[in-house]
């Protein structure tokens, strides 16, 4: 069971599904198939396992390759469905190749019908923690913690709608930094699933688990933090530019 949330993001209708991690993937709907259906499934599946291979041998070439595929589905797919799965894909691997700003700029557009989902408060809670807006963190988490906690009170007789909300609690708390507190989510999480070893952390697996999706995390805030100071000089530039350019344009001598 891993806990590491590497992007937040929910579909364009406000609706979620989810993985096994807590991590938001994308609903989709079943359609007869087509000859180009088929062939955007075969496509989407092969950037699936090129972002696999980058998991394991991170070779810029692999990621090259899946955004060009991408762009190919894009110009098939218009659907509007189609639309966000190609925007969250190049989210994603931008974000893996370290553009963590162009990454959630394309995120925080693809929730801005979402104002009230939860996964747009923790989006906004990780957002913030990468640009050190420390109050404005606490503020969304806080508000995903509450959303959490309403969801496991109004859905006792819903297991899978309350384990989510728990691996939800355990990201949180990783944004949050607080251990103690995603400790206390698991092991709640590990209580309702007794029978299966894949919830049963010993302290020393937890801990594992816990600080990779914190080194996870930090080196995504390191990355968006980067991001900006580059943009930060390019703009610089473009002023200083311009602005060498207007007082050769007043310098020069008159004709």
């Amino acid at each position: 069971m891993g806990m590491m949330p590497l992007l937040w993001c929910c579909d364009g209708s406000g609706e979620r599904k989810t993985t096994s991690n807590g991590t938001d993937t994308v609903a989709t709907t079943s359609a007869a198939p087509t000859p180009t259906s088929e062939r955007i499934a075969t496509m989407t599946e092969e950037v699936r396992m090129l972002m696999e291979q980058f998991g394991e041998n991170p070779d810029p070439k692999l990621l090259q390759q899946a955004m060009s595929i991408n762009d190919s589905i894009e110009r098939l797919d218009t659907t509007q469905q189609g639309r966000f799965n190609t925007a969250l894909t190049r989210a994603q691997l931008l974000a893996m190749s370290g553009n963590m700003l162009e990454a959630m700029e394309i995120q925080e557009r693809l929730l801005s019908n979402n104002p009230d989902d939860f996964v747009r408060l923790q989006f906004y809670a990780g957002k913030y923690r990468m640009e050190g807006k420390l109050d404005s963190m606490n503020i969304y988490a806080e508000r995903a913690l509450s959303r959490c906690d309403k969801v496991i009170a109004d859905s006792a007789d819903n297991a899978v709608a309350v384990d989510q909300a728990l691996m939800n609690k355990i990201n949180i708390y990783q944004i949050l930094d607080n251990r103690s507190k995603a400790k206390e989510a698991n092991d709640q999480l590990a209580r309702r699933h007794k029978d299966d070893p894949d919830y049963q952390l010993t302290d020393e697996e937890f801990n594992e688990e816990y600080n990779a999706a914190r080194a996870s995390l930090n080196q995504s805030a390191e990355a968006y933090r980067k991001n900006e100071k580059e943009m930060l000089r390019k703009s610089e530039k473009e002023v200083h530019r311009k602005g060498e350019k207007e007082k050769r344009k007043h310098s020069a001598p008159a004709q």
